[in-house]
Order: structure tokens, then sequence, then C-alpha cells
């Protein structure tokens, strides 16, 4: 029943409300952009997360990147939409299909020009060979991309170009290869101290050592030599 007359005395206290959380604001333009980037897999890893960071305003603006490390951005994205490619055309087969493959032999020697009109002193070293699956060189691609964002700032750096040749993006993508293809843990660490010289802060040196060694194993352990090892002694 309603009360015949109307409540007298302090009111009721009311719910206990806890701190709101911390909320974090994106311009919608800039939103949009990065989801676009993100579906062209333009945008990768810590790129990503930088992007993000600074358009939410909780770090400041990232060092601009390299024209090398746009360059290997753009190129991986236009490689895996060619696989997505490829996949779709295996249902469909014939002749067609393989002539859609053949290169342009006009591009092809213009290649080859351009590569012997480029100085000798401006080629990395030559890097080794690796015997890599699909998705092990998907890997040494994100691999790459992140020692190429890591590297001036562990020389406290804008771009990389500003550092000795080793320690540049051509070289750093042969370092990587050095790395995966080195098995024995002592001598990929030996090569990593050697490479990276005059870094100001000795423990985010170490760290930064310690990651890329993780990243090498990680590819090195889904290699198949140990599962063909197992099957010749089953054969046997």
């Amino acid at each position: 029943m309603a009360p015949s007359e109307p409540r007298s005395g302090p009111p009721r206290p009311g719910p206990i409300v806890g701190p709101a959380a911390q909320q974090v604001q994106i311009p919608e333009e800039v939103f949009k952009r990065i989801c676009a980037s993100l579906r062209t897999n333009e945008l990768l890893g810590p790129a990503a997360a930088d992007a993000l960071e600074e358009a939410a305003g909780l770090r400041g603006p990232a060092s601009p990147q390299g024209k090398a490390a746009k360059e290997l951005r753009s190129n991986v994205a236009e490689n895996r939409d060619e696989e997505e490619g490829k996949k779709k055309k295996k249902t469909v087969g014939g002749f067609a299909d393989q002539v859609d493959e053949i290169p342009d032999l006009e591009d092809a020697n213009h290649d080859v020009e351009s590569m012997e009109e480029q100085p000798e002193k401006d080629a990395p070293e030559e890097p080794p060979e690796l015997n890599l699956t699909p998705k092990q060189n998907h890997m040494r691609t994100d691999m790459e991309m992140w020692v190429m964002d890591e590297i001036p700032v562990l020389y406290g750096v804008d771009d990389s170009e500003e550092l000795d040749e080793a320690l540049q993006e051509d070289n750093q993508a042969v370092k990587v290869t050095q790395v995966i293809a080195e098995e024995n843990p002592e001598e990929m660490k030996k090569m990593l101290v050697e490479w990276l010289k005059g870094v100001p802060d000795a423990d985010a040196a170490e760290t930064f050592m310690n990651e890329m060694m993780e990243k090498a194993k990680a590819i090195q352990a889904l290699g198949g030599k140990k599962k063909k090892k197992k099957k010749k002694a089953e054969s046997s």
C-alpha cells in the first residue's frame, strides 16, 4: 500500500558507485584509417599498436618509418593477397592460369640491368640460403619488420640511416637470416653481441637480443628435420 503521508527525514543513501574506468577517444577519421590499414595488412604487430596508442593520445608521435620498412610492409600485403588469389585459382586449373604466372621478359631484363647499375658498395652482405615453409617465411618477414622498428629505438635515433651501414635496414634483413640459420644458441648470441655495438642502454640491448633469439628459435622449431629423421628410423 502507498504511504498515507510523505516520508520525513534525510534521503536514503544511493548505491555506491566505484571509480569510472579510464576511457580513450580516437577521432573517427583516424580510427577508420587504422582499421583500413589493418584489413590490408599495411599495419602489423608493433606498428599497429603504436598507431592506436598515438591516436588515443597515450603516447607521442612515433618515429617516421624508413623507406625500406614501408616498402617491405607493402610487399608483405601484396604477397599475401597474391597467395590468397592463387589458392582460389587452384580449384579452376587449366592452361590459362599457368599463363598468368609467366613473368614479362622485358621486366625481368630491366630488373637485371638495374641490379648491374648499382654500385657494389651499396650491396648488403650475402645472406645464407634458407629452406623455409610459407609459414616460416611469414614469421621471418614479421621478424624483419620488428627489427626495423626496434633498432632506431635501441640507439635513440629517428631512422636507422643515421647509424653505421651494418645496422641499416638492408643489413638488418641479412642479420635476421643469419640468426635463423644459426642453430647453436651460443654462436647466435655471439653474433648479435658483435653486431649490436655502442647501444646506450646495456639492459635494453640484452632484452632485444634475447627476444630476437626467441623469435629465431620459434622459426627453427617449425622445420621438418626431426620429423624426417623419425620417419627414416621407422622405415628402417
